[in-house]
């Protein structure tokens, strides 16, 4: 067998590979600037009607239930100044780009000249819509550039709209699977959270607190399903139980990986928020987060990788077989 890659290892294999192929780079610090310099997207009319809808409810509330409704109307008017393009993004698979002009109630703040408002509930569907049909395709080619850059492939090659399609529908069908799985299994944990709530605060607290226990874990089960359809070119069942066979196999050493990955992104998060106040601090901050998420990705699918190989050689290597 051979030896086995630390984390380090894994992550400067990820960054050694993007620094070989920088064309996953340079899009998404393009996509990176493309949000920093074009208008925000602001919800702002349709929260105040749902604010006065709500104060309209309330009626003659008592003191407890005003204090609610206070707390309620401040959290819909911090959200009306927010930029909600990323938070609208469900279906972006690129790394997030943190910067002051993004945070909740920013867009008061900074007074920012040109912002989108959209007034309707058609227009914020189609908003949604539109937003997910630009960020998809381009988080798609960002898989794409990103797996190529790992195996040492040139990153434009012949058949690259070919494996895009490819990646995109099982993309697409992983995300199908969960969404079905969350209104299956999860909506009806959810009611039964609610109405637990609803007899006892205690009850309702630790009930929601163990939804969000079971969803986390959830997520670090299929959390690499993406890599799945990448590197091992698998479509959306199997990825889902490569995913959950590597993170049962390789539990600890997938947590391991996961904190640093967070520590980084959160630890340099701080740096690019300081750099965001300025728009030569912001293309600062583009660049290195594009850098930082990047080489992170790359990581995964490195990680990925490795300890696929690993299992397949455990698998290879039994007790009594000539080694």
């Amino acid at each position: 067998m051979q030896q086995s890659a630390s984390i380090i290892d894994t992550l400067s294999e990820g960054y050694r590979a993007i620094h070989r192929r920088p064309a996953a780079l340079l899009l998404v610090f393009a996509f990176n600037l493309a949000l920093l310099l074009t208008a925000p997207v602001s919800f702002a009319p349709l929260f105040d009607r749902f604010d006065g809808f709500l104060t309209r409810l309330a009626g003659a509330s008592t003191e407890t239930s005003g204090d609610a409704q206070s707390q309620m109307s401040a959290l819909l008017a911090e959200l009306g100044q927010t930029d909600l393009r990323q938070a609208l993004a469900l279906m972006n698979v690129m790394p997030r780009f943190i910067v002051p002009r993004f945070a909740p109630g920013a867009l008061a703040t900074n007074g920012a000249d040109a912002v989108i408002t959209i007034a309707s509930v058609p227009a914020a569907a189609l908003t949604f819509v539109l937003i997910n049909l630009i960020v998809f395709p381009i988080g798609v080619l960002f898989l794409t550039l990103v797996g190529a850059a790992v195996r040492g492939e040139p990153a434009w090659q012949r058949d690259l709209w070919r494996a895009m399609v490819r990646i995109g529908a099982a993309v697409i069908g992983v995300m199908a699977i969960l969404v079905a799985a969350f209104v299956l299994i999860g909506l009806p944990f959810a009611f039964v959270a609610a109405l637990l709530m609803a007899v006892n605060d205690v009850l309702g607290v630790l009930a929601f607190s163990l939804i969000l226990v079971v969803m986390i874990w959830v997520q670090i089960y299929v959390g690499f399903a993406n890599e799945a359809i990448v590197m091992s070119r698998m479509g959306p069942l199997r990825a889902l139980r490569a995913s959950f066979e590597l993170v049962r196999r390789n539990l600890w050493g997938v947590v391991g990986f996961l904190l640093l990955s967070l520590l980084i992104t959160r630890g340099t998060e701080v740096i690019w928020e300081m750099l965001g106040t300025s728009m030569i601090g912001g293309v600062a901050a583009a660049l290195g987060s594009a850098y930082i998420g990047v080489g992170l990705a790359a990581a995964r699918m490195a990680f990925y990788r490795e300890r696929v190989r690993r299992l397949s050689e455990q698998q290879a290597i039994r007790p009594g077989a000539a080694p």
